[in-house]
């Protein structure tokens, strides 16, 4: 049987992270053969639990400062969401359902993108490669304008946003939300991507995700960050104790300033 690789793309509202999951699936086909390995995109908006007999409890809310204040000056429509709205019992369930493969099948690469993909503890145990994609509140509302109500990149026939409804969707729950359940997951993060989806990023994801392939015959050269010698960036064999050169014995006890 042959392990399933699960990578995590979490991040704020229009941070990215589709973009991001996209340019991955693409490098990955890209350069490795796609008869032995599949790709497939999980969009965690699948999950929303949106059943509509489903009685919601104010522990469903968030119970943030900011949005305290929203609530009192007559000003919230709608509480800020907690994760609790994601199903992530169902995402996990479907996820070990191809946790193992047979020799003989491609080997799925699971790429799971979406605002708490880094939230669930068991999710993340999961996962080979964790993924928190940042941006300023300003970048973000802009590219969330951008995409909703000037319809940039979406399908021409898609629904268009007004801007009111946007600002008041950021200002009264997505900025709290960013605040309060988001950012946190930004801690568990293997790769920390500070503006956006961006193709060198993407690449050294790629590259974290070479290790894990069962394939090693099909297992591209690690062209992407500089080695010492083979496909890592450890150096091995004779330049094994190349580390060991190294000595810092006079500078014990030292500190220094980086500028």
């Amino acid at each position: 049987m042959v392990k399933s690789v699960v990578v995590l793309i979490g991040g704020g509202h229009a941070a990215g992270k589709k973009t991001t999951a996209q340019l991955l699936k693409q490098e990955i086909e890209t350069t490795l053969s796609k008869a032995r390995h599949d790709v497939q995109l999980i969009d965690m908006n699948l999950y929303k639990d949106t059943h509509p007999n489903k009685t919601i409890d104010s522990s469903t809310y968030s119970t943030s400062k900011s949005a305290a204040i929203t609530v009192s000056n007559g000003l919230q429509k709608y509480p800020p969401l907690k994760p609790s709205r994601f199903d992530f019992e169902k995402l996990k369930s479907d996820l070990l359902k191809f946790e193992d493969t047979p020799d003989e099948s491609p080997q799925k690469i699971f790429i799971v993108h979406g605002l708490y993909s880094l939230y669930d503890k068991e999710l993340r145990s999961m996962s080979q490669i964790k993924v928190f994609i940042d941006s300023d509140p300003d970048t973000r509302l802009i590219r969330w304008i951008r995409r909703d109500v000037l319809g940039v990149g979406l399908p021409e026939d898609s629904d268009k946003a007004s801007l009111e409804s946007v600002i008041n969707a950021y200002l009264q729950g997505a900025r709290a939300e960013m605040s309060d359940f988001i950012f946190p997951t930004k801690e568990f993060a293997d790769v920390i991507m500070p503006r956006g989806a961006e193709a060198n990023a993407v690449k050294l994801i790629f590259d974290g995700i070479v290790p894990h392939l069962a394939d090693k015959h099909s297992q591209p050269e690690r062209m992407y960050l500089p080695h010492a010698s083979g496909n890592y960036l450890r150096p091995t064999g004779n330049n094994s104790d190349i580390f060991e050169q190294e000595k810092f014995d006079v500078q014990k006890n030292k500190f220094y300033e980086l500028n």
